[in-house]
C-alpha cells in the first residue's frame, strides 16, 4: 500500500496552489447556497484556465505508457473549510496510493462559485505500469465517500515480446551469457539496456532452445569487470564441451583507450579515465570466447566505441573530441566466434524510442523470432540474420536523422550456409 508519504511533495503542493487560488475570488455570500458536487473527470493531464483546472484527454481507459491518470472533481458554491483525500486502488482491490487529508478553505462569509480540485496517479516509470486492469479511485469529503470512478489500465504489448508458453526445442548443451548495463556506478545511463538484456536472454530460451539454468545473466551492478572475466575464464570453461553453442549478448557502453584507440567493452564499474584497468578489451575479450572448448560462440554487441556514450549524445570523457578520435578495429582473428556489432568504429548505437529498445536489439530480436528467414526453411543462417539486421537498422538509423551501420566478423564469404538456430513455427 502506498500513501500520502509516496505522494510527491510537489505535487501536493501544486494542487494546494490551485485550489487557494480557485477560492481567492469568492465573493460574499447574501444568501448561503447549498454546495453541489459535481462528477468526476478522469483524464491524461489538466490545464489551468483562470482559477479552474480543465481535463486534457479525458477517457475511460489508459495504457501503461500514458504518464499518469488524473481524477478531477468540480464543485459549485463551496463555502467554509473541507477535508479532501483521494484513494486509489490497483485491480486487486488493495489501496495502492492515496493524497492524505488536505483543506480547501473558503473565507467566512465567502462563497466559491466555481472549484475544481484533483489528484494524479503516476503510471509511467512507476509500479502501477505493470498492473494492468481494473482501477478505481474515491473521493472524501470530510471524511464521507462522496464518488468512485473505475478505469482501465492497459498494459501496452511489447512488439518483440514471446508469448509466456511458448518453448524451444531444447538444446541441453547450449549456453548463453546475457549482460545489459542500464545505470553504471560513474557512467551515463544506456536507454533500455537492462530490458533489452532480459528480453534476449528469453529468446535465447524460447527461440534458441538454451535451458535457462545454462544462462548467465549478468544485470548492472552484477556486470563488474571481475564477474564478466571470472565466468568467462573460469565457470563457463567448465561447463561447456565441443558441442555447446555459446550465444553472448552486451548491451551497454564501449569506449576507447585514448593513447591508442582500443576498443573496450565498459563493465559496470568501469572508469573511462582508467579503461587499461578498469576495461574489457574488446580483443581481449572475443581471445578469451575463442579460448573455449565449444563449437561455435555467436556474439551479438549493441554498443558503440566512438567516446559517446551508447544510446545518447554524451561524452564518455570528459574533454575529449570524439570526432578526432581514432579508433581500431572491432574485428578480431578468431576461429570460434562470430560476432555482430551495432556500429562501426566511428558511430554511435542508438535507441527506437517506438519499441522502447535499442535500435540494433530491436532488429536482432525479430530476425531471431523468424522475419529474417526468407528461404521459410524454419532455420535461420547467419547470412539471413545479418542482412534482415544490418539493412532495417540502416535504414531506421537514417529515418531517425543519423547513421548506424551494424558489422560482422568473420566475412559472410566464410559463413556461406552456416545455421544460427531454427526459428519459431
Amino acid at each position: 500500500m502506498r500513501v500520502s508519504k509516496g505522494v510527491p511533495l510537489a505535487i501536493l503542493l501544486c494542487g494546494l496552489v490551485v485550489l487557494i487560488n480557485a477560492c481567492s475570488s469568492a465573493s460574499t455570500v447574501q444568501k448561503k447556497p447549498r454546495p453541489h458536487l459535481g462528477e468526476i473527470t478522469l483524464s491524461k493531464d489538466v490545464k489551468e484556465e483562470g482559477s479552474l483546472g480543465v481535463a486534457v484527454e479525458p477517457g475511460q481507459s489508459f495504457s501503461n505508457v500514458d504518464k499518469q491518470v488524473v481524477a478531477l472533481l468540480h464543485m459549485e458554491n463551496l463555502t467554509g473549510v473541507h477535508q479532501f483525500r483521494w484513494e486509489w486502488f490497483d485491480p486487486q482491490g488493495n489501496l495502492y496510493d492515496s493524497s492524505g487529508n488536505f483543506p480547501i478553505r473558503v473565507a467566512q462569509g465567502k462563497i466559491r462559485r466555481k472549484v475544481t480540485t484533483w489528484h494524479p496517479l503516476t503510471i509511467k516509470g512507476d509500479k502501477a505500469a505493470s498492473l494492468p486492469g481494473e482501477w478505481a479511485v474515491k473521493i472524501f469529503i470530510d471524511g464521507e465517500l462522496i464518488d468512485t470512478r473505475t478505469f482501465q489500465l492497459i498494459g501496452r504489448q511489447d512488439p518483440v515480446a514471446l508469448p509466456a508458453d511458448m518453448k524451444g526445442r531444447p538444446q541441453p548443451v547450449n549456453w548463453g551469457l546475457v549482460i545489459g548495463i542500464e545505470d553504471y556506478a560513474q557512467l551515463p545511463h544506456v536507454q533500455y539496456a537492462r530490458k533489452d538484456a532480459l528480453v534476449v536472454k528469453d529468446y535465447f530460451v524460447k527461440v534458441l532452445g538454451v535451458p535457462e539454468e545454462n544462462i548467465i545473466t549478468l544485470i548492472d551492478s552484477d556486470a563488474t569487470k571481475a564477474r564478466l572475466e571470472g565466468f568467462l575464464k573460469q565457470y563457463i570453461p567448465a561447463n561447456v564441451d565441443s558441442d555447446t553453442t555459446l550465444y553472448v549478448y552486451f548491451a551497454g557502453h564501449g569506449a576507447p583507450d585514448m593513447q591508442k584507440g582500443d576498443p573496450y567493452l565498459v563493465p559496470f564499474d568501469g572508469d573511462t579515465r582508467f579503461l587499461n584497468q578498469t576495461g574489457y578489451r574488446l580483443g581481449q575479450f572475443y581471445h578469451d570466447l575463442d579460448q573455449l572448448n565449444v563449437q561455435r560462440t555467436y556474439v551479438f554487441l549493441d554498443a558503440c566505441f566512438s567516446g559517446v556514450a551508447a544510446r545518447t549524445d554524451e561524452v564518455l570523457v570528459k574533454g575529449t573530441r570524439p570526432a578526432l578520435m581514432h579508433v581500431q578495429s572491432l574485428k578480431a582473428e578468431t576461429e570460434h566466434v562470430v560476432a555482430m556489432s551495432a556500429t562501426t568504429e566511428s558511430q554511435t548505437s542508438h535507441s527506437d524510442p517506438e519499441s522502447e529498445h535499442g535500435l540494433f536489439t530491436y532488429y536482432l530480436l525479430r530476425a531471431l523470432g523468424g522475419e529474417a528467414d526468407v528461404d521459410d526453411n524454419n532455420m535461420l543462417s547467419v547470412e539471413e540474420l545479418f542482412d534482415y539486421v544490418s539493412s532495417n537498422v540502416t535504414r531506421m538509423a537514417r529515418r531517425l536523422g543519423t547513421e548506424q551501420t551494424p558489422m560482422i566478423f568473420p566475412d559472410l564469404t566464410l559463413l556461406q550456409g552456416e545455421s544460427i538456430g531454427q526459428v519459431p513455427n
